[in-house]
């Protein structure tokens, strides 16, 4: 079954019978998101990361987008043995292809870290786009960031929901920045432009502002939950975060500085130490706490700077936790 609407293939081949130019955004490389096994449920993840392998269909290998993890895809379920593997999510790769089977005749030609890395002239990509040389160009946010194509009258996003679940306070931030951008992609001359959004989810607010154009809405109700959920730029952050191969070593330093912070509990606001959303990443286990302080309180982040620098000398003058590495992020762009 595809995942291109009727409604975005329809007004892809008007385009095409125009010879206007298409762009397709889906922001996730590859070509299926993960492989897990029908019978038993086991899904493919990195050696080294706790994150599910994505499968690029040229090579027939999986990938780790984190560290660079490579293997082949294996042809069987290497837990049970089970041939019935099971592709899901979607890629760029896989948005490249299933173009290519309904618009044989039309020019395609994907821009992604992968892609350009193997192609290289990125340059040359986008003057033959732009001269109609290529006719549909399918990539990841590169395809969003400044690039003025006349002849493009239909911008198509695939998936446009995805990075609205990660656990983060930008996220819906991120999420209309992109949509928004990739969206005047379309329709910068004289002719007009229409953009087509698929999701699962079409009543979420940042969908609804995004089509609609509507960034004051968008900022009023965002910045308003910022305040209530106490994130920037309402609070100021930090985040200190423990890495090493050992999970209890790596845990063990984490609970210690946090002991030694409780001594500014009256400024702060503390988490207990976590495990990462990524929790072991490159071959080693993370750990975190996260700091908040009040910007009417601390303006310049001097409370905050020096929790984090008293603390983490009495933590080195007791711990006897050997080569812990740790590290700080003050005013932090993610918490991922």
């Amino acid at each position: 079954e595809s995942f291109f609407s009727k409604t975005l293939l329809e007004k892809i081949e008007e385009r095409l019978k125009k010879k206007e130019g298409v762009i397709i955004l889906q922001n996730r490389r590859g070509f299926a998101t993960q492989i897990y096994c029908v019978e038993c449920g086991q899904i493919e993840t990195c050696d080294n990361c706790s994150i599910s392998l994505v499968y690029h269909i040229n090579e027939n290998t999986l990938h780790c987008h984190y560290c660079g993890f490579v293997k082949e895809a294996p042809p069987a379920c290497n837990h049970c043995g089970s041939p019935h593997l099971k592709y899901f999510g979607t890629g760029t790769e896989r948005v490249e292809d299933e173009l290519a089977y309904y618009f044989p005749n039309a020019v395609l030609e994907r821009i992604d870290s992968d892609a350009i890395s193997k192609k290289g002239n990125l340059g040359t990509i986008l003057s033959n786009f732009k001269s109609g040389v290529i006719d549909i160009l399918v990539g990841t946010q590169m395809v969003a960031k400044g690039m003025d194509f006349p002849r493009v009258t239909l911008v198509g996003v695939i998936s446009a929901e995805t990075n609205l679940w990660l656990p983060d306070f930008r996220a819906d931030e991120r999420t209309f920045q992109l949509l928004t951008q990739v969206s005047g992609r379309a329709g910068r001359s004289k002719i007009e432009g229409e953009v087509v959004i698929q999701t699962q989810n079409d009543k979420h607010f940042v969908l609804q502002k995004v089509l609609q154009n509507d960034y004051d809405g968008f900022y009023k109700k965002e910045i308003l939950d910022r305040e209530h959920r106490g994130y920037p730029p309402f609070m100021r952050l930090a985040v200190i975060e423990a890495k090493d191969k050992e999970e209890k070593k790596a845990l063990g330093a984490m609970k210690e500085f946090y002991n030694e912070l409780l001594a500014f509990k009256k400024y702060l606001k503390i988490t207990s130490p976590t495990s990462a959303v990524i929790a072991r990443l490159k071959g080693e286990y993370r750990f975190q706490i996260v700091l908040k302080t009040d910007r009417v309180t601390d303006p310049s982040g001097s409370i905050l700077r020096k929790a984090i620098s008293e603390s983490f000398m009495r933590f080195n003058r007791k711990t006897k936790i050997k080569d812990i590495k740790i590290f700080f992020d003050i005013d932090p762009q993610s918490i991922l």
